[in-house]
């Protein structure tokens, strides 16, 4: 994976005040990332992606653990009255991470925006490989958008998450004759498997060819009838010039939002931060502006 060029600051488009703790928190996240695929020896993965956690949330009581399809998923009702379903898919290279994992982060976006929010826990590599991931994710979809009444719906997620989302939101109008969902919320997406990304995709598409990777890329799908989407990535990421470049491409069918952290580093929503507790809000803003 190749780092964003020199000079990306002047991209920002917000968290210039804070940018020196964004800097200070993406140090702690790089080198945690540098070891992240590193399995202790007499361990398998299963049992390695028990003991990884990202981010510092603790469990919500609230929450409500319910399966949709055979796919398990953690439920959070908002307070008041629901207005739809946000799905939600975490970030961890497609082989970490859980829907367990982001209880009181969920729990206030159900609150924030009216919404049910549903943390979907799909089927993670090595164990099993793509499409294994997607497939749950659209069974999931669907189950919901043909719920009766299902009002308000729309999905996203972080890095691996944002690429299941962007691709489930391509892929799901041939099945159901229709786009169910009426926004997207992508937060430093992977779009582009052909670039970089070695180890994850080792697990998730071991001895995949350049054209398999190509087909699994929302950065090479037909993105006509795609809903709004909010793009959200850090100048620190390296992944900065694949969000641009997708938020150009979706921004030709579709509204699009962008914010670009100062000095954030990949998967920095999951740390507390000022820039983490900005750019959940704006998402949260999004989300309620999408309903209208």
């Amino acid at each position: 994976m190749t780092a964003p060029p020199d000079g990306t600051a002047h991209l920002a488009t917000i968290g210039h005040a804070y940018a020196q703790e964004s800097e200070r928190a993406g140090e702690r996240l790089r080198s945690r990332v540098a070891t992240l695929y590193d399995v202790p020896a007499g361990m398998t993965f299963a049992q390695y992606r028990e003991t990884v956690r990202f981010g510092d949330d603790v469990p919500v009581p609230s929450a409500r653990d319910l399966t949709v399809e055979g796919v398990p998923v953690r439920s959070f009702t908002p307070e008041g009255l629901s207005r739809g379903t946000y799905l939600h898919l975490h970030g961890g290279g497609w082989c970490l991470g859980s829907h367990t994992m982001h209880d009181e982060t969920l729990q206030r976006l159900a609150d924030r925006t009216a919404l049910t929010v549903l943390s979907v826990g799909y089927r993670m590599a090595p164990e099993h490989r793509y499409p294994a991931c997607l497939d749950d994710v659209l069974a999931v979809a669907r189950a919901v958008a043909e719920r009766p009444g299902a009002g308000f719906l729309a999905i996203g997620g972080e890095s691996a998450g944002a690429h299941l989302a962007a691709l489930t939101v391509i892929a799901i109008p041939e099945r159901l004759g229709r786009q169910p969902f009426s926004a997207v919320s992508l937060n430093y997406g992977a779009f582009d498997l052909t670039a970089g990304f070695d180890r994850a995709l080792g697990l998730l598409m071991p001895g995949a060819t350049d054209a398999r990777r190509r087909a699994a890329s929302p950065a090479y799908a037909d993105l006509r009838g795609v809903p709004a989407a909010r793009f959200c990535v850090g100048t620190g990421d390296a992944l900065l010039p694949q969000t641009l470049s997708m938020e150009a491409r979706w921004r030709e069918h579709a509204p699009t939002e962008l914010d670009v952290f100062a000095g954030a580093a990949h998967a920095f929503t999951t740390v507390r931060s000022t820039a983490a507790r900005v750019a959940k809000a704006r998402e949260a803003e999004f989300l309620v502006r999408t309903q209208k």
